[in-house]
């Protein structure tokens, strides 16, 4: 009795100071996000310490003559601290985020009641712009906010815990009263990507684009069997770690969320669906002998007369004519439903934000002016991706697989589904094998010691007003390699290159082949070409100019 009267009078004072002196904090504590690993475990997105500088608005507030000294300490103007301060809650403000942890070293030594620091991360990127489009990145508060950060932000960013601990009113920390949950870190993330071939695509790319003085590029290559994606670009792009100047419309993931008119690349889609449904046969011809195949009210054209043609040459020569008569032999259901199953005019399934259908009409509004333009890649529109996945059901004897940002183990089985018959895909791949030889407007995507398969596209860009512009383009190389066993796909878009030759086969058939001769040997891919065979092909090789010439295309840029 008389101890409890001692704890409730003779003690009250000192009990009432010590209470002013000491205060309960419920303090967050921050989940580690999970890394993003490329195929071979090496990180693309990792994240590193830093410091949290925030108040207490009970101490702090009463300690107005120092907020100068705060602010200079963090470079921050005074009205800018002064609005954080008071726009928190009664027990905690932010006032600076993600500080290198000798700066906030600095600001507690100076010693200011109710200032305190926490340790939180901040995401860094060591492949910087290479990966920025691809990779997104995450907001202050470590959530995703576009690329892979965003699709994979559940699996990444873990679960905060919380802890609350009695501190003094100087910040020092006395006893944790009572733990919370415990954070729960991320969960690490291994992609398809391979950083190294990623590296290759990029700086081929945006060395095309400065070259040609294009607007933007963009790439994707593709394990043919599995649907990996190995490497995603897109250029121009940004630096992840610093984005002062990121702008979303500028710098976004154009493989997956620019749709174009694609132009010829589409017409071995045209041939296979003929050949499927038995309109024509392997050894059909066509008789593109004219500087005008009328059709309705306009006229389809080369850019290079030639006689009759059979379906290895229409590729070959680009033919926009022999397409169009192949097209109006076709009965208007099938191409449709041969452009649909292999992708086009629907999401992939990779899973990227923002990725975009494209568009393929219903086939029963077709005008036969359409049907023979669908014939040679106008009246839709792809994704660079839809591309490369599709060409991959071409390469892979017909199979169309699903593209997938994850990476698959290896012997894994990955389930396709049939698009076109066996031999409609090799007959395919035979005849775009010839688009690479001497003659074809692919020649400058061959690659020493492999055969390759390929097509080019050069197609007018749409002015936005049911037409096109007179001088400006898109230029599109899709291609596999070894043509004679396929293992990678590639698609490359340069999009309006204003100088050089602006054509498919001289702007993105190179970025092809420096990309995809570094990729095959990444990927352990042995050469299928003899020494032999490769030099004898080389001594046949034509000039420069020659070269250029048939890389314009017989077709290509004709509408």
């Amino acid at each position: 009795m008389v101890q409890a009267w001692r704890l409730q009078v003779e003690n009250a004072g000192f009990l009432r100071e010590q209470g002013a002196q000491r205060y309960l904090r419920h303090l967050p504590l921050p989940a580690m996000r999970g890394a993003v690993l490329d195929r071979n475990g090496v990180p693309l997105a990792i994240s590193v310490p830093v410091k949290a500088v925030w108040v207490d608005p009970q101490l702090f507030n009463h300690q107005v003559t120092r907020w100068p000294q705060l602010a200079q300490a963090l470079e921050l103007p005074l009205p800018t601290l002064e609005r954080r301060a008071r726009g928190g809650g009664a027990e905690f403000a932010f006032i600076a985020r993600q500080l290198p942890p000798e700066r906030a070293a600095a600001v507690m030594g100076l010693h200011i009641p109710g200032v305190y620091t926490l340790t939180e991360s901040r995401r860094y990127y060591p492949l910087g712009a290479v990966a920025a489009p691809l990779l997104g990145f995450t907001n202050v508060d470590g959530r995703g906010i576009e690329g892979v950060e965003l699709a994979y932000n559940q699996w990444l960013r873990g679960t905060p815990g919380k802890e609350t601990g009695l501190q003094d009113n100087r910040g020092q920390a006395l006893s944790v009263v009572q733990m919370g949950p415990p954070a729960e870190q991320g969960r690490p993330l291994l992609l398809s990507i391979d950083r190294n071939i990623q590296y290759f695509a990029y700086t081929a790319l945006a060395a095309a684009v400065q070259q040609f003085k294009a607007q933007s590029g963009s790439a994707v290559v593709m394990n043919v069997h599995t649907g990996e994606v190995l490497a995603l670009v897109s250029y121009p792009s940004f630096n992840p770690n610093n984005r002062q100047d990121y702008e979303p419309g500028l710098y976004g993931n154009r493989a997956v969320a620019d749709t174009y008119e694609p132009g010829s690349v589409m017409k071995p889609f045209t041939i296979a669906a003929a050949l499927d449904d038995g309109s024509i046969d392997p050894n059909s011809t066509f008789d593109v002998n004219t500087n005008c195949f009328r059709v309705a009210n306009y006229c389809i054209q080369d850019d290079v007369r030639h006689g009759v043609l059979n379906l290895a040459q229409v590729l070959k020569y680009s033919s926009n004519i022999g397409a169009a008569q192949i097209s109006l032999r076709t009965p208007p259901a099938d191409l449709y439903h041969m452009l649909r199953t292999v992708g086009f005019g629907q999401v992939s399934g990779a899973g990227l934000p923002g990725e975009a259908p494209g568009t393929v009409p219903a086939w029963q509004g077709w005008s036969i002016a359409r049907r023979a333009a669908m014939a040679y890649g106008y009246g839709i529109s792809v994704t660079p991706l839809q591309l490369a996945a599709a060409y991959g059901a071409i390469a892979n004897d017909g199979v169309y697989v699903q593209p997938s940002l994850q990476r698959v183990n290896d012997g894994t089985q990955v389930q396709g589904s049939r698009v076109m018959p066996v031999q409609v895909a090799r007959d395919l791949q035979g005849w775009l094998a010839g688009v690479i030889s001497r003659g074809g407007t692919g020649f400058l995507a061959a690659i020493p010691g492999y055969t390759v398969a390929g097509k080019t596209g050069t197609s007018s860009m749409a002015d936005g007003k049911g037409g096109f512009y007179k001088n400006r383009v898109n230029t599109t190389f899709v291609g596999f390699a070894p043509a004679d066993h396929p293992q990678l796909v590639m698609a490359v878009v340069v999009r309006d290159p204003t100088q050089g030759w602006r054509f498919g086969g001289v702007v993105a058939a190179p970025v092809f082949r420096v990309t995809m001769s570094a990729a095959l040997r990444l990927m352990n891919v042995a050469p299928d070409m003899p020494a032999a065979q490769w030099n004898a092909q080389m001594a046949k090789r034509m000039t420069t100019a020659q070269e250029r010439l048939w890389a314009e295309g017989a077709g290509d840029a004709a509408q």
